[in-house]
């Protein structure tokens, strides 16, 4: 078991030394600028085409539509609330002259 051990270690050791070498440091920095570059160019790529211009246009018209039909719900809550508010007002009214009414009827019946 040792010897694989020393093996497994002494392996571990050159790769350390491999990749901390002046040599691949610089290669993996210009491979890691030469890969953003070309994510960049892609993304503008994809930025400038059509399939990009018909997601935004997708995703405008969905917003749109959403915010229609929220404005149109509240606007119906809210016409709604109103008729509510009317309706209560009204039996409210009602019922303040009929007890007015009933109130002055008393007095008449006891005079």
């Amino acid at each position: 078991m040792q010897p694989l051990t020393k093996l497994a270690q002494s392996n571990m050791e050159l790769l350390s030394k491999f990749s901390a070498s002046p040599e691949v440091i610089s290669q993996a920095i210009n491979d890691a600028q030469k890969l953003f570059q070309q994510s960049q160019d892609s993304a503008m790529k994809l930025a400038n085409s059509q399939a990009f211009a018909g997601l935004i246009q997708g995703f405008m018209k969905n917003y749109t539509e959403f915010l229609t039909e929220v404005s149109q719900s509240a606007t119906t809550i809210f016409s709604q609330g109103q008729a509510t508010f009317m309706q209560q007002a009204q039996e409210a009214t009602s019922n303040v002259v009929d007890a007015a009414q009933g109130g002055a009827r008393r007095v008449r019946q006891a005079a």
